[in-house]
């Protein structure tokens, strides 16, 4: 991917209708773009997971899952049940036929409404938000609301980007629900994200208390 490729403004503020324009007009090439720019963060949350041993067995929620690609480090990981939503109904679209040799990457997807999280409090033991709550995308305090539907010892894994990272909105947020005692901080760490524009990424998980 060259500059002039890549969508216009991606990680600075913008209305939900300029985000799902955005990912509406990326998702037939969005796949090959970012391979081609090395994205190593679905990876490395699914690698975070699996090192804090957390049960396999059990369903994931992959929250933003996009075109798939996340749902498919997961999988590979060894995480056997993943369920995907997405705000766009065109990136959803490839993640509803992505495969794996075993099976589909995903038992169940759905269109998500930005305004309403229809997901019941308790339903997955753990919930992955990769590149969903970042400057550009979800605003910050979607990562409490996702933190409250979780049960008790359940985990959230997701990714702070290089951008993200110098915005003090989702800082404060990540402070915030540390310091209100809704979760611990069980791993943190800056590792590769993207080889253009956006180097780097925390990857970072949290368990319910």
């Amino acid at each position: 991917m060259t500059d002039k490729d890549t969508p216009p403004s991606l990680w600075s503020p913008r209305s939900v209708d300029d985000t799902k324009k955005i990912y509406a007009d990326w998702a037939d090439t969005y796949d090959r773009d970012v391979t081609d720019m090395a994205y190593a963060t679905p990876s490395r949350v699914a690698a975070a997971l699996r090192g804090l041993k957390v049960d396999v067995t059990t369903p994931v929620l992959d929250f933003g899952c996009g075109t798939g690609l996340s749902g498919v480090a997961l999988r590979q990981a060894g995480f056997e049940t993943v369920d995907g939503t997405d705000i766009s109904s065109q990136m959803l679209a490839h993640a509803d036929v992505k495969t794996l040799p075993d099976g589909p990457v995903y038992r169940n997807t759905w269109l998500g409404d930005p305004d309403t999280i229809d997901i019941a409090k308790g339903a997955y033991d753990t919930i992955v938000a990769t590149g969903v709550i970042s400057l550009g995308a979800a605003p910050a305090s979607l990562l409490a609301t996702l933190v409250g539907l979780l049960p008790r010892g359940g985990h959230i894994a997701f990714s702070f980007n290089d951008p993200t990272l110098k915005d003090q909105s989702y800082i404060n947020a990540l402070d915030d629900v540390l310091h209100s005692q809704l979760a611990d901080l069980k791993f943190r760490e800056h590792g590769p994200h993207l080889n253009e524009k956006v180097t780097g990424s925390d990857v970072i998980v949290l368990k319910r208390k």
